[in-house]
């Protein structure tokens, strides 16, 4: 059975799914600036369309709805070689993987994985991951890299489930966006 996903309109966009669309409903509700699939590349021969760009901290997003449908070689190819944007506020990660829209938690923040190319010794490019969150995305105009969980490995970017995200209990978060995001119905015109 292949279950296809369900075209949305929403702030003048027309998203590909509704995961995508409710991912804008919750950056509206943060107050980031996000672009929707500003412009594709052809990375390692492949053609590939980032689902948005956040321009302030310069982080491109990918979202899926199941972690099947995420090709890792390709989002790692991405991280590396997707072209640095200069934003207004500190850098976020080159690449940041967005899943399902979680539940919100009042005790603490959801942190998703991102991954960055580091420049190595002799020249060679590697590429990280760590978790990162928005709940101070406000003061700092950027998603904050989580401090209380363990750092993505590179055996979990290997072989981890990159959709899954992690809980930081000491950031307060920002429940209320993931509840508007989650609540957000766009049938028959209405405004979420």
């Amino acid at each position: 059975m292949n279950i296809k996903p369900i075209e949305t309109h929403y702030a003048g966009c027309r998203f590909r799914s509704r995961l995508e669309a409710r991912w804008a409903v919750f950056f509206d509700r943060i107050g980031a600036r996000w672009q929707y699939e500003p412009q594709g590349f052809t990375i390692d021969g492949r053609t590939y369309l980032p689902d948005f760009l956040l321009p302030d901290c310069g982080t491109w997003v990918e979202v899926k709805g199941c972690e099947e449908d995420l090709d890792h070689g390709l989002m790692l190819s991405a991280a590396e070689h997707l072209p640095k944007q200069i934003g207004r506020g500190e850098p976020g990660p080159n690449l940041l993987i967005l899943g399902a829209i979680p539940e919100p938690s009042d005790k603490g923040d959801w942190g998703w994985l991102g991954i960055s190319p580091f420049d190595m010794e002799g020249g060679e490019v590697e590429v990280f991951g760590d978790w990162w969150g928005f709940g101070s995305y406000s003061k700092k105009l950027r998603p904050w890299r989580l401090q209380n969980t363990s750092t993505a490995t590179p055996d979990c970017i290997e072989g981890g489930t990159w959709l899954t995200p992690a809980l930081d209990q000491w950031e307060a978060g920002v429940p209320e966006a993931y509840r508007a995001a989650r609540s957000a119905r766009f049938e028959y015109g209405e405004k979420p």
